[in-house]
């Protein structure tokens, strides 16, 4: 559960690390690996976002779609069901203002306790930090582009016959 909560605060991170910087628009292909006692896990997708919507489109190893607008939505194809839980409360936007340059184009953040890392050099490059239970977390961003995004993309779009699970 703990990990769910710090991912739903990672993902409205990138909404208003987005927000801070110029482009109203950001899109982009993705690599996340997850570092785990001498394992690394490796998704791949693309993440779009209109700076206050964030939709994130997993496509590997398996199909799983992200939108955070109002609510977070998870859908998870193989499983046949959506998670429906609360955007966080935390503000990120001011904890984003208050980052802090370390050096050249990378960037600290401390959120929630946490430490995030980033690399920005005209686009959002790559994300890193520690989550809720030891794991390194790293995602690297290729192919971006601040073209416009259709608004449609972030209206949560699944099967209505599938399980929804609300969480809090």
């Amino acid at each position: 559960m703990k990990n769910v909560k710090w991912k739903i605060i990672i993902l409205f991170f990138f909404t208003n690390l987005l927000a801070l910087n110029l482009p109203k628009y950001f899109s982009a292909d993705f690599i996340q690996k997850i570092y785990s006692e001498g394992k690394t896990l490796t998704y791949k997708g693309k993440i779009y976002t209109d700076s206050k919507n964030v939709f994130w489109k997993y496509i590997y190893p398996n199909e799983k779609y992200i939108w955070v607008n109002n609510k977070v939505y998870v859908y998870e194809p193989d499983l046949e069901q959506v998670t429906i839980s609360k955007k966080p409360k935390l503000n990120l936007f001011d904890a984003i203002k208050k980052a802090k340059k370390i050096k050249n184009n990378e960037y600290t953040a401390n959120i929630d306790n946490k430490q995030i890392n980033f690399i920005y050099d005209k686009f959002l490059q790559k994300v890193w930090y520690i989550d809720d239970v030891g794991n390194k977390v790293v995602i690297e961003f290729k192919n971006q582009s601040t073209k416009k995004i259709k608004n449609k993309l972030f209206i949560p779009a699944f099967p209505k016959d599938i399980d929804i699970i609300y969480q809090n």
